[in-house]
């Protein structure tokens, strides 16, 4: 049986240029790399996240089924816990939040639906005008 490959927090924040993106989620690292122009949250979010823990980020976005599946195919190792780190406080739900991942997701939920309702506007009108 084959040991479990571990990896530090300090190990995670090498790994952090447009060519090599490794984040931790859950005790785990990953290496996103080869998803960075794939994920439909834009590449911005991983960057923003490279080397880091990327836990709160992820859950926070409500990730599918499908998505934590895929995840796994990116494990590298799991992530060693140092017991000298201080302990994170439980994040608190803030009405308003100024992190980069919300940032982008505040943006998608209130201009893509907008765009895309305009876009369809314009087609019904451009349809009606070409019937008539």
């Amino acid at each position: 049986m084959s040991e479990v490959k571990t990896l530090t927090a300090a190990d995670v924040a090498g790994h952090t240029t447009r060519g090599d993106i490794w984040v931790s989620v859950h005790g785990k690292v990953y290496n996103v790399t080869n998803f960075l122009e794939e994920h439909p949250g834009g590449e911005e979010v991983l960057l923003d996240e490279a080397g880091k823990d990327a836990t709160e980020a992820f859950e926070d976005v409500g990730h599918s089924d499908e998505a934590r599946e895929l995840l796994k195919t990116f494990y590298v190792a799991d992530l060693k816990v140092d017991p000298n780190a201080p302990k994170k406080a439980p994040a608190s739900k803030k009405p308003i939040v100024s992190g980069s991942v919300e940032k982008h997701s505040s943006w998608f939920r209130i201009v893509l639906p907008i765009a895309v309702l305009g876009g369809w506007l314009a087609y019904r009108a451009y349809q009606q005008t070409a019937r008539h």
